[in-house]
């Protein structure tokens, strides 16, 4: 089967903050959201740092290769704000958390940094939804035990230039048409529950309508943080060989 995608952006600036320090990088074949720690100095800096230097490796990649070049990606991710205070030491302190997804053929590579989260929900034979991977099924208790690949227990440290304690987690996927992946900053999953926001990522309509959801969810329940999101579907290509690949 070849498959093929489509996505949708969103990003709400949330009830208490004033400006939004995400950034995102949405395909054809790497997404990704940084999410810019408040607190530390200059988080907007820190996650385009991340961004841009991620969006270098936005490139078709071998599947057996994917989690090696996405490990590598946030390597340099991390050097780059390094590199960043050693030129400006003003900005000692700033950091990103990351959530990303580099996909080939029938195979997605998922990998977090800090508190940015992942979602995975599939289509099942009886045509019911199923979350088959979370970087939270063990603390929500969501996922299947014989469906979901291990999640970790502990989520590795935010991008901050400094040489990281823990490699970021990561796991393959092994990809079917009808796939929905949602990446998103962790103030969605902090603002909606997590049952409200399963139940809308394996519902009805496209990316973009499901993305509206969500963002419309988050604005109903008072997200005070910044939430970025990314809904990407996966399809098959020969049955949606007339539409074209689409980003909103």
């Amino acid at each position: 089967m070849i498959l093929t995608w489509n996505s949708a952006s969103r990003t709400y600036l949330g009830s208490a903050r004033r400006h939004i320090v995400d950034d995102i990088c949405t395909g054809p074949f790497l997404f990704a959201i940084a999410d810019g720690h408040r607190g530390r100095v200059a988080g907007d800096i820190a996650s385009r740092l991340v961004i841009e230097t991620l969006q270098k490796y936005d490139r078709e990649t071998d599947p057996a290769d994917l989690t090696a070049v996405l490990e590598h990606a946030i390597d340099a991710a991390n050097e780059s704000i390094q590199q960043k205070v050693e030129a400006q030491p003003e900005l000692a302190g700033m950091g990103a958390d990351l959530v990303a997804m580099a996909w080939s053929g029938t195979t997605a590579a998922l990998a977090n940094t800090g508190d940015a989260q992942a979602y995975v929900a599939r289509r099942t034979d009886s045509g019911a939804a199923e979350l088959i991977w979370t970087t939270e099924s063990r603390a929500h208790g969501t996922a299947e035990a014989d469906s979901a690949p291990s999640s970790p227990e502990h989520i590795s440290g935010l991008l901050d230039g400094r040489p990281r304690k823990h490699a970021p987690d990561l796991v393959t996927l092994s990809l079917h048409a009808g796939d929905r992946i949602l990446l998103c900053t962790r103030g969605l999953g902090a603002a909606v529950p997590h049952t409200l926001l399963m139940d809308v990522l394996s519902g009805p309509g496209g990316s973009a309508e499901v993305a509206d959801r969500l963002e419309a969810l988050a604005v109903e329940h008072g997200g005070p943080d910044n939430i970025t999101l990314v809904v990407v579907e996966f399809v098959d290509f020969e049955l949606h060989r007339e539409e074209y690949t689409f980003i909103e």
